[in-house]
C-alpha cells in the first residue's frame, strides 16, 4: 500500500495555503513542496527559522506529510549558497531534495561533470540527512534507463537515488520501456513521481489533459503493481505541469485535475 501524494506545482499559481487546502481536501496525504521561482515558489531560501517552523506547522495542520522539496529556489547545485537549500529542507523537515541533474545528453564530458557535481553536492546534504533524488530527464545529462544505472554506479547509494518518472522514460526513445525501465532501476529509487503522457514520445510534455492518470497512453496500472512492491518509498506523488504560475489556470480547473488523477490513482495504489 502506497500513500498517494500532489506536488504543490499543480498549485503553482496559488498560495501555498490554497495548494494545501486543495491537495488535503481532495485526499492526498502528502506532498512535493515546490521551491521553482515563477512555477511555483511554495517555499523559499534564506529566510528566518520562523517563516520554516511556520510551514511545517501548516503542512502539519491539514493532515499532509513532506515528501521532498523540489527545486532549489534558484540555487545552483554548485552555488555556495546551496546549503540555504540544504537548510530550509532540514528545517520544514523535508528528507529529499528532488531536483534534476542537468548536463547534456549523449555528451561524456557533461555526464562526468554532472557525476561530481551530484557527489560534491551529496557529500554536503548528507550532514543534514538528506538524500538527493534526480530525475531522468529529457534532454539532461541523465535522460535513460542506461544513463540512470551508470550514473548509480558513480555515486555514493545512501545519499543519491532516482526520482522516477515514467513519462520522461517514456519521451526518452522508442525503444524505452516504462515498465520494464522501473523495474531496472526500482532498487535505486528514492522517490516515485506519476502522470501519464500522450500517445507520441516526442520531447515536449503533453497538454494537462493527457497527463491526467487514465487519459494517457502510459500502462499506469502496470507501473502502479510494480510501484507497490518498492516497500522503501512509501510515497507515490503526482506531478503534472502546465497548471503552474504563468499559465494563468483557474483554480477550478486545477481542482478538477487533482480530484480526477486521484479518482483514477486510488484503486492501483490504497483500493
Amino acid at each position: 500500500m502506497r500513500v498517494l501524494g500532489c506536488s504543490t506545482i499543480l498549485y503553482g499559481g496559488f498560495s501555498l495555503e490554497q495548494a494545501l487546502a486543495g491537495i488535503a481536501g481532495t485526499g492526498y496525504k502528502a506532498i512535493e513542496l515546490c521551491a521553482r521561482p515563477g512555477m511555483a515558489p511554495h517555499l523559499e531560501m534564506g529566510k528566518p527559522a520562523s517563516y520554516y517552523r511556520d510551514i511545517r506547522k501548516r503542512v502539519a495542520s491539514h493532515g499532509l506529510a513532506i515528501e521532498s522539496i523540489a527545486g532549489t529556489g534558484g540555487i545552483g547545485m554548485d552555488s555556495p549558497d546551496f546549503d540555504a537549500v540544504i537548510d530550509a529542507a532540514q528545517q520544514v523537515g523535508a528528507p529529499v531534495i528532488a531536483e534534476g541533474a542537468g548536463g547534456t545528453s549523449d555528451d561524456e564530458d557533461s555526464f562526468k561533470q554532472v557525476v561530481e557535481l551530484i557527489n560534491a553536492t551529496a557529500a554536503r546534504t548528507s550532514q543534514a540527512g538528506i538524500k538527493l533524488s534526480l530525475k531522468p530527464h529529457v534532454n539532461n545529462a541523465v535522460y535513460s534507463t542506461e544513463t540512470a544505472l551508470r550514473l548509480m554506479q558513480e555515486v555514493d547509494r545512501e545519499w543519491v537515488g532516482i526520482n522516477f518518472d515514467a513519462s520522461h522514460i517514456w519521451r526518452t526513445a522508442a525503444t524505452e520501456d516504462p515498465v520494464e525501465s522501473l523495474h531496472q532501476l526500482r532498487e535505486y529509487i528514492a522517490t516515485l513521481r506519476i502522470r501519464d503522457n500522450r500517445e507520441s514520445r516526442e520531447g515536449a510534455i503533453g497538454p494537462v489533459e493527457t497527463q491526467i492518470p487514465g487519459k494517457g497512453s502510459l500502462d499506469l496500472p502496470a507501473l502502479a503493481a510494480l510501484m507497490n512492491t518498492i516497500h522503501h518509498v512509501p510515497y507515490v506523488t503526482l506531478e503534472i505541469v502546465g497548471t503552474h504560475g504563468g499559465t494563468d489556470t483557474p483554480l477550478a480547473e486545477v481542482q478538477r485535475v487533482a480530484e480526477q488523477s486521484i479518482r483514477y490513482l486510488k484503486p492501483l495504489f490504497v483500493g
